[in-house]
């Protein structure tokens, strides 16, 4: 696998071929067992999520129209979009107990390196990147491209795909999802290559990538050598998956196709909402369904096991 250090340079070479515009998120507003997309409706059977976004999310959202109903702690304002990944947790006492590790930043980028889009991204489009039951290199998704390692220097991994040292800033997780899209029946697919062709009857969006910067300075600070005291929700970080329900309004999203026509430079996306980030602050909009609580999840899946998927634990892994 290739070293984080020249996932970087790959991408920052790449993204001359075109602009690209980036939304920042400072926070996970909600950390709950949930996943609308694989299990809608359900509040015991999904590992634990942190999300981000528009707080109108929850286990039964669908539509576009029901994240932007909602409050976003997204510097756009005219991005409602629902953004989530497993939660990252990490352990001082050996295993027995896990907390979340710290985030310091998350950043969504779009069509970061790509060709100029054909479409926008459609209201009501629902994507996942990654796989969850992946516990090997080998079993993952190429295409997602999904990276863990040093944001700042190039560090081995460990056998479950998190650095094997300290990291002296961030650790750094990045994850790019499908950039094609058949308009009509929402479903998605990547290009045969990077810059390349979409499958008959889709067209190309803007590719959507997760930069994630998660912070253990805090949580860990006389740090590890060897195996990092850090796992997903899922597992190992073999099994790191990102999911998305756009929210952004129909007026930005198609704005944003504005952004891929220019060259080498960031853009920004405008709409009717303005340029100022909301004031308000996203909280649970249902506070008193599932939980946040990574041992509780367990138990929670433990006794609604799904036939053929399996629950989080060190010997089966969920599908999300």
């Amino acid at each position: 696998m290739p070293s984080f250090t020249n996932v970087l340079s790959a991408a920052a070479l790449a993204h001359l071929a075109a602009a690209y515009t980036q939304v920042n998120l400072p926070a996970a507003f909600m950390t709950k067992n949930i996943d609308p997309i694989v299990f809608p409706g359900a509040y015991d059977k999904s590992h634990l999520h942190s999300i981000f976004g528009s707080d109108a999310v929850t286990a039964s959202t669908t539509t576009s129209a029901e994240l932007q109903a909602g409050c976003t702690n997204a510097d756009n304002p005219n991005d409602l979009s629902a953004y989530w990944v497993p939660t990252p947790l990490f352990t001082t006492d050996g295993g027995k107990t896990y907390k979340p590790l710290g985030l310091s930043r998350f950043s969504a980028y779009y069509n970061l390196g790509e060709t100029p889009a054909e479409v926008a991204i459609p209201q009501n489009l629902q994507m996942v990147a990654g796989k969850a039951t992946a516990t090997t290199p080998d079993a993952m998704d190429a295409n997602a491209q999904s990276k863990w390692g040093c944001e700042s220097e190039d560090v081995p991994l460990d056998a479950n795909g998190f650095p094997s040292s300290t990291c002296s800033t961030h650790i750094q997780q990045l994850l790019y999802f499908p950039n094609c899209v058949n308009t009509d029946t929402l479903e998605t697919a990547y290009k045969d290559r990077r810059g390349g062709a979409c499958p008959a009857g889709m067209k190309s969006m803007p590719q959507l990538r997760f930069s994630i910067r998660w912070d253990a300075r805090k949580d860990l600070p006389d740090g590890w050598s060897g195996e990092a005291p850090i796992k997903l929700a899922c597992g190992p970080a073999w099994c790191s998956h990102g999911d998305f329900i756009n929210g952004w309004t129909e007026e930005a999203a198609k704005n944003m196709l504005k952004t891929t026509q220019e060259k080498t430079k960031f853009s920004s996306v405008e709409g009717s909402l303005g340029t100022e980030q909301m004031s308000c602050t996203p909280k649970d909009a249902e506070p008193d369904k599932g939980t946040n609580d990574y041992a509780e999840s367990v138990s929670m899946m433990s006794k609604r096991e799904v036939p053929g998927w399996g629950w989080a634990s060190k010997s089966r892994m969920s599908r999300a």
